[in-house]
């Protein structure tokens, strides 16, 4: 925690409005800066490229921080701080000079020359972008537009001909397993808050064909060069959320007659699944869970207290029966341990 708001101070600090200035009235010399800049000499402060689209995890960072303030006991001074600078960033993403209106998604791959006229464009800035937009709709009255927009802006400029597959950046244009199942899973969340079938389908393809990149060993190759090239963080960590988040969005296609917690909005602390009873713990106590199990659960609890089924939105669990088994979805708000009983005669781990 320390670390993080170590983190979350400097980006306060530093944290700037982004604009263009030219040099003269020639426009010789545009100069395009955002909230941070992409590449700092660290030891003296300089500044050696100036913009990077790449601020959604800075916001994700201090939007947290804020969020459990009264957890960490963070200061009001640090809160108005960190308040601002999320602020700053977001007014800048939407302004004549951000991405959104400009579609200049660039500065986030730190291998590659540098690109001071910002020529390079990134397909991973828009689609954490419409991420986080997605688990926080509130933010973006438009969003209805502004997701689609990302999503096909994303698909035609990366899209590999002929496949359906996502190529890393124009300055390495090679389609690659991790930015394929990124952006199928964008698809596969968007699908599930637009319910618009197109999506589903897309995120099914570009998902599959992600599949490939996987080795029977368990080795996941980079792209389609063989054994050449493993990435870690390609290959393990971006490959493999990037697929929960699409199991999460589309129950249906989570592993049928088995029990598996998909998605939570809040961190899980722990979870043990057992023959005739599931429990997991959550950080926060107002959370949202889903499950694809083998049968319809014989009841949920939170803290020993029964949850009622409803069939809305509201603090309770609903029932989605599928062809085996069914989705089990949990609002709680009142506590953060669950405990969930099974039909142990129908269920299966």
């Amino acid at each position: 925690m320390n670390a993080a708001m170590h983190c979350a101070d400097a980006l306060a600090k530093h944290v700037r409005k982004g604009t263009h200035s030219a040099g003269g009235l020639e426009w010789k010399a545009l100069v395009l800066t955002s909230p941070w800049a992409f590449r700092v000499k660290a030891e003296k402060g300089e500044v050696l490229e100036e913009y990077t689209s790449h601020v959604v995890e800075n916001m994700r960072l201090l939007d947290e921080l804020v969020r459990i303030k009264e957890h960490i006991k963070l200061s009001g001074d640090k809160t108005e701080a960190y308040k601002k600078a999320s602020d700053i960033a977001w007014n800048w993403l939407y302004s004549a000079e951000g991405p959104i209106k400009t579609s200049i998604w660039k500065g986030y791959f730190e291998d590659i020359r540098f690109d001071p006229i910002n020529l390079n464009r990134v397909n991973n800035s828009p689609m954490e972008y419409a991420r986080y937009l997605l688990k926080a709709p509130q933010r973006d009255k438009e969003i209805a537009t502004t997701v689609p927009g990302l999503i096909w802006w994303v698909k035609n400029t990366f899209g590999e001909r002929g496949m359906n597959a996502i190529n890393e950046q124009t300055g390495c244009y090679l389609p690659m397993g991790s930015h394929t199942s990124r952006y199928a899973s964008i698809c596969a969340l968007w699908y599930e808050r637009s319910g618009d079938t197109w999506f589903k389908e897309e995120a099914y393809r570009f998902f599959n064909h992600a599949t490939y990149m996987a080795e029977p060993d368990g080795v996941v190759q980079t792209g389609h060069n063989g054994g050449d090239e493993i990435w870690f963080s390609d290959g393990y960590t971006d490959y493999i959320r990037h697929f929960m988040e699409g199991l999460a969005a589309v129950p249906e296609w989570a592993p049928a007659g088995e029990n598996h917690l998909l998605r939570s909005s809040s961190v899980v602390q722990k979870i043990k699944y057992a023959p005739r009873q599931i429990t997991y713990q959550t950080f926060d106590k107002e959370a949202k869970e889903v499950l694809r199990l083998a049968a319809k659960p014989l009841s949920v609890s939170v803290n020993g207290t029964a949850l009622k089924e409803t069939k809305g939105t509201a603090e309770g669990w609903t029932w989605e029966p599928l062809s085996t088994g069914g989705v089990l979805r949990i609002h709680h708000v009142k506590g953060s341990s669950v405990s969930i009983n099974l039909n142990a005669k129908k269920s299966q781990i």
